[in-house]
């Protein structure tokens, strides 16, 4: 189940690769065509905004099996492999609560803005409920990762299981 999570993860980031690229194609021609041709299409920041909030919330997953967040390891390197493995669990349970907090206030953004039929102030007038709804889910799949980490890694803990736990995906994966 893991492996399929982490290429699923590996999947989404190469889509969100793409849009960023298109986000980026977008922007150099509209740049282009102001300075040449004094033409705007009016909504690149736009689309290149909700580009950027989805790619973040979708890469999250990939950046986790990679071990890419933010990590203080001059303590972690010198302790045993025992307290590593707890550690490893705290870090999860934490990552969690958090995650779960991106969920949750997350959902009441799409929420609200699908309520009050919430309109982008641009001139596409993007309904803010649809790039919302892909940014929540991008969460969403967070925090089923981290949820499937954080169990293996209680359960390894409290089996001694020494291979499976969550700071090693990457290398078992």
């Amino acid at each position: 189940m893991i492996e399929r999570l982490k290429r699923s993860s590996e999947f989404f980031l190469y889509i969100c690769g793409i849009l960023l690229l298109a986000s980026v194609l977008l922007i150099s021609t509209e740049v282009v065509m102001r300075k040449f041709f004094l033409i705007s299409f009016g909504g690149a920041d736009e689309l290149s905004g909700y580009a950027l909030g989805i790619c973040i919330s979708w890469s999250l997953a990939y950046v986790l099996f990679e071990k890419m967040h933010i990590r203080i390891d001059i303590v972690y390197a010198k302790v045993s492999r025992n307290l590593q493995k707890l550690l490893d669990v705290l870090a999860g349970i934490f990552t969690l609560a958090f995650t779960g907090l991106l969920v949750y206030f997350s959902s009441i953004v799409v929420y609200t803005s699908f309520i009050k039929n919430s309109t982008a102030n641009t001139p596409f007038g993007t309904p803010l409920w649809i790039p919302q709804s892909i940014w929540f889910l991008g969460f969403c799949f967070f925090f089923v990762v981290v949820l499937i980490l954080c169990l293996k890694s209680i359960i390894a803990l409290m089996t001694n299981d020494i291979n499976k736990y969550m700071s090693i995906a990457k290398e078992e994966l």
